[in-house]
């Protein structure tokens, strides 16, 4: 049987066809996999049956396609998502802050995601930005090559970035931000609750400023020119 000709193009935008793609039934697999395990959860009170052998095979084959097939069908959403935002022109935020992740597509939501890492319930905790063509809803997938650091003291409206870029062979190479006239009273802020790695003074700048780097940012996930730069170094304050 021959495959039916190509049609010369979509007949649909291809953001439409995307957005359909990004539908997976995940929920439903879910169900299942629930199901099976619940059906197989009596198998140990027929142990001596001559059977139990080939049904405890046939349910370790069946849940383990089930979540192979769950994995394949979230790896298929998270590219459609990419797909139909790069169709369109729109990139996702992420932010990571105490714990937390966070997202944003338009403008002022990108603001107000801005001013959260700024000013996290946790003074000194590092919050994480992404900029990605999709959500980066977890550290266990391979996601954005560059992200961003931000660490603050609110009370002081002072913080400092720090701007990590990884390239395709996995080599990483990191920035802090620079100040050229640092803050006489710039506070010490350490690269995480704890660490005993000090940001160096000339790298904390006032909220204005990474105000302004951060909305940059967050456009396209390119380390902001609106900012000075520096290689990281450590332990100078």
């Amino acid at each position: 049987m021959s495959n039916p000709p190509l049609q010369d193009g979509p007949v649909e935008p291809l953001a439409v066809v995307f957005a359909r793609l990004t539908d997976v039934p995940l929920d439903q697999v879910d169900k299942l996999i629930e199901s099976t395990n619940a059906v197989y959860g009596e198998l140990n009170k027929i142990h001596g049956h001559p059977y139990w052998g080939e049904l405890v095979l046939h349910q370790g084959a069946a849940i383990k396609a089930l979540r192979e097939a769950r994995e394949c069908l979230d790896a298929l959403r998270s590219e459609a998502v990419g797909a139909r935002n790069t169709e369109l022109g729109v990139t996702v935020a992420t932010a990571v802050v105490d714990g937390e992740r966070h997202y944003a597509t338009t403008s002022d939501d990108k603001a107000a995601l801005v001013e959260k890492v700024l000013r996290p319930p946790t003074a000194g905790a590092a919050a994480h930005l992404y900029v990605w063509d999709r959500p980066y809803e977890s550290d266990e997938i391979a996601g954005p090559y560059q992200q961003l650091r931000v660490v603050t003291d609110p009370e002081a409206e002072a913080g400092v970035l720090n701007y990590t870029e990884e390239s395709e062979e996995g080599d990483l190479t990191s920035w802090h931000t620079r100040n050229a006239e640092p803050l006489p009273d710039a506070p010490k802020l350490r690269f995480d609750t704890g660490s005993a790695l000090l940001f160096p003074k000339d790298s904390v700048l006032p909220f204005r400023a990474l105000r302004a780097g951060l909305m940059e940012y967050v456009v396209d996930g390119a380390r902001p020119e609106a900012l000075q730069w520096q290689q990281a170094r450590w332990g100078e304050h």
